[in-house]
């Protein structure tokens, strides 16, 4: 009889502990499920960040091409006092200097 008393006690015993073990279970399932919830939304976030930083990237270098373009375009509007110098010195002079040697010409052949 004290036999099957003990191995009452001890059914009742691991009856207990698998009910334990069962609750825990499900516990650490519901646990699981949150941890994957929380991963996806994690991996959601992170794709759209890579996709924003991927386009402000773009943005980036399209800005900095129109900044170059705009730089190259103000550096071709500059004057420069050399250039502007050989431009007068072989362009204008000697188109003003024939116009008077021309007219001499004429007043001095007397050509009107």
């Amino acid at each position: 009889m004290k036999n099957h008393q003990e191995k009452i006690t001890n059914l009742e015993a691991r009856t207990e502990d698998m009910s334990r073990l069962t609750t825990l279970m499900e516990q650490q399932i519901e646990i699981n499920k949150d941890a994957q919830k929380q991963s996806r939304e994690q991996f959601v976030t992170l794709t759209e960040m890579n996709n924003s930083l991927k386009n402000l990237s773009k943005s980036y270098e399209k800005l900095d091409n129109r900044v170059g373009i705009l730089e190259q375009s103000d550096s071709n509007r500059k004057i420069d006092p050399g250039q502007f110098g050989k431009d007068l010195m072989y362009k204008v002079l000697p188109t003003v200097i024939a116009t008077l040697v021309g007219a001499w010409l004429l007043i001095h052949f007397g050509l009107k």
